[in-house]
């Protein structure tokens, strides 16, 4: 329902008058004019009803009355042209012009000479007719004053607060709640509108909460995955070795405490997935590590990832870096699964520092990314291919998704690409 427009000189637009009226002006201009219509119409009817009586006195009881002739006398004609006279000391008779039977005024009654029936009734009744149809009037004018105080005010924004009412109850508030008016239930209309669409908003924003919530869970179960496998792996190894005692007390100290900065950064990132809102909230927590030592701890995990097979690292530079350890670990982990999954025997990994730049190249032998994938491969939930991996799992897209936001939280990039070679090569950067 489209507020109707109308454009003034200077150019800016305004309302019809009839829109801007208020309420009050609008119900004070409605009953003054259906009350003067009213006093029109009543004048109308009691000239009408005294004609008519008027009429009826005229042409039945008028030919009653006796005249008086030059000489005095009292006289009546009838309708054959006799003239019938009456005595001088009953002037005022009527008397009745076919047999001159003379009737005293005094005694007799002027409606006894109109036809009996609703002539009669009328003329003897006019006062009280002439009273009911005042009060049916004044009623139908009330009627009317209602009528069109509705239908000019009331009717269209009542019918608009309806419909949004009934929407909103419905949880439908994809529809905009217009003003027809610019008067108090025009104010209203527009304050619907700025209810209905702060609602929206708000549900908008509880369904990005939702999802933000959603996501979260996906990341967070995708995310541990890959460290379990790593504990599951160096298990394995303790397991196989321990008995037969084929590993020396200083490899199995180094595969405990591997397996013990693998417990506590499963357990850090529990706690702070628990707390966490948004994944764009998540902030690194930066401590200075050797290069060395990191790339020495990569190298381990891709080899336990990996298993049996190929898997081959490669690192350049030397020097301490300063990055949040933990959050490195997540990408690369993250990077290795879904190289993974890809790639027919082997999977490249480069690790390389310069200045204040870290990046981590992982490449495969897999077919590669398509070319809509080289566009869309980091967007939440973006999977080109929707089969499972061999062993049954249904991946989520989300890996690559989680690469990109967590290298942008430490100041560095993804980047994502295929090898000349073939295959497809990911590189992430941190800035350290």
């Amino acid at each position: 329902m489209a507020v109707k427009i109308t454009v003034q000189k200077n150019g800016q637009k305004k309302t019809p008058w009839r829109q801007r009226v208020s309420l009050r002006w609008a119900l004070v201009l409605t009953t003054v004019l259906c009350a003067l219509g009213a006093f029109l119409l009543i004048a109308l009817e009691s000239w009408g009803l005294e004609w008519a009586r008027d009429a009826l006195y005229l042409k039945y009881i008028t030919p009653y009355y006796a005249d008086e002739s030059e000489t005095g006398e009292y006289y009546s004609v009838s309708p054959d042209g006799t003239v019938l006279y009456v005595e001088a000391t009953m002037p005022y008779a009527y008397v009745d012009p076919d047999t001159g039977e003379i009737y005293p005024i005094e005694t007799t009654s002027p409606t006894l000479f109109i036809p009996a029936g609703p002539l009669r009734f009328f003329y003897k009744n006019v006062g009280q007719i002439a009273l009911c149809a005042f009060v049916i009037t004044a009623a139908l004018a009330f009627l009317a004053d209602a009528w069109w105080f509705y239908h000019w005010k009331i009717k269209k924004p009542l019918a608009i607060l309806n419909q949004a009412a009934q929407k909103i109850g419905q949880s439908d508030l994809d529809f905009h709640v217009e003003s027809p008016s610019a008067d108090e239930l025009g104010k209203l209309c527009q304050s619907f509108e700025t209810m209905r669409a702060s609602l929206e908003e708000n549900n908008r924003a509880l369904w990005d909460a939702v999802e933000e919530r959603k996501r979260l869970n996906a990341a967070f179960s995708h995310d541990l995955r890959t460290p379990l496998t790593v504990l599951q792996g160096y298990s394995d190894l303790l397991l196989d070795a321990l008995p037969s005692g084929d590993l020396s007390p200083e490899k199995t100290v180094d595969t405990v405490l591997t397996m013990q900065r693998s417990l506590t950064r499963l357990q850090r990132y529990v706690e702070s997935m628990n707390s966490l809102q948004r994944l764009e909230d998540l902030e690194p927590q930066k401590s200075t590590v050797p290069f060395s030592t990191l790339c020495a701890q990569l190298e381990e995990t891709g080899k336990i990832l990996r298993k049996e097979q190929g898997f081959h690292f490669a690192s350049q530079g030397e020097g301490n870096v300063f990055l949040d350890s933990e959050l490195l670990f997540q990408v690369y982990e993250n990077l290795l699964s879904n190289a993974g999954r890809y790639a027919k025997g082997n999977i490249w990994v480069t690790a390389e520092r310069e200045g204040t730049a870290l990046s981590l190249t992982v490449t495969d032998d897999g077919p590669g990314f398509p070319p809509a994938a080289l566009k869309r491969a980091a967007e939440p939930y973006y999977r080109a291919d929707r089969s499972p991996n061999p062993e049954g799992e249904l991946h989520f897209g989300l890996g690559l998704y989680l690469c990109r936001v967590l290298c942008q939280k430490h100041g560095g990039s993804l980047e994502i690409g295929n090898a000349p070679e073939g295959g497809a090569r990911i590189t992430a950067r941190f800035s350290v």
